[in-house]
């Protein structure tokens, strides 16, 4: 099967390690096999991954990029995934965490990434932090929303409890 990506203005990508920037121009892009791809606004910094779920995005995400032999490894992902099930007690949860862990291990770290994404808006929202921008979904606009609202709005919506750290 096929992936068409659709490429703004001077974005770029990572294909197999491979920075790929687009000219001046919007274009697609047809990729025609399997191959490691992600776009530059999945990307997280390193600084951004300040709490558990972000980090283990940061984490997946190394696997992914493979940019650095001590970053690539699934090891880092794996514990960080390890330390989240003790935070997350809710049976949708865990079962998001356990499809990340599942993706990764059959090599569809892209689609971890999505599963991880999901778990962090709702722990943005529990923590009353502003997810960053490229990850932030469209919900109606409200004053102030509370964390329970905000999390309701997410793709997933998630229930609410999770255990303190």
């Amino acid at each position: 099967m096929s992936l068409v990506l659709k490429l703004g203005p001077s974005e770029q990508l990572f294909i197999n390690g491979a920075v790929i920037s687009n000219g001046d121009r919007r274009n697609n892009l047809l990729v025609q096999n399997v191959a490691h791809i992600l776009r530059e606004k999945d990307i997280m910094h390193e600084a951004e991954a300040c709490t558990p779920v972000r980090a283990a995005y940061f984490a997946a995400q190394n696997v992914l990029l493979n940019t650095r032999i001590e970053l690539g490894s699934a090891q880092p992902f794996l514990e960080q995934i390890a330390q989240l099930r003790t935070a997350f007690v809710k049976a949708e949860h865990l079962q998001m965490l356990t499809e990340a862990v599942r993706l990764v291990q059959v090599g569809n770290v892209y689609r971890a990434l999505g599963v991880l994404r999901d778990l962090l808006l709702y722990e943005a929202a529990l923590l009353n932090q502003a997810p960053p921008d490229r990850f932030r979904r469209e919900v109606a606009p409200s004053a102030n929303p509370q964390p329970e609202a905000r999390a309701a709005n997410l793709r997933h919506t998630p229930a609410l409890l999770v255990a303190a750290q």
